[in-house]
């Protein structure tokens, strides 16, 4: 049996200050610990404006997973960074949206519409 949750890092494009983080499967307490070392060290090594996790692949989330995004959020802030979603599956949508989440992090469709409302 394969891991619960991988990530895939982008580079940051050449001339933007975003990077590109994407979530394949689900954002449980197994797969908050299997990415939990390499995403903690893909946030302390990020160096622009914008890091956009790309949730299209994202099947599941849980409390813990939520708790840990928030840390990340907290810590962008204070370096002043953003945190945004992309591609946000209903579901998991409506979790962010019953939570508030959506009132703290931002939330887009996709890339092209993060693109064009930065």
């Amino acid at each position: 049996m394969g891991p619960n949750l991988t990530i895939e890092a982008g580079d940051m494009p050449e001339g933007q200050t975003y990077q590109v983080i994407t979530f394949h499967g689900e954002f449980d307490k197994a797969g908050h610990n299997e990415i939990r070392t390499e995403l903690d060290d893909l946030v302390k090594s990020f160096t622009g404006k914008s890091l956009i996790f790309d949730f299209s692949d994202l099947k599941f989330i849980n409390s813990e997973g939520i708790g840990y995004l928030m840390e990340i959020h907290t810590y962008l802030i204070k370096r002043d960074m953003q945190l945004a979603f992309v591609g946000v599956v209903a579901h998991i949508n409506d979790v962010f949206e019953t939570i508030g989440i959506s009132e703290i992090i931002p939330l887009f469709k996709d890339l092209p519409e993060f693109l064009n409302k930065k």
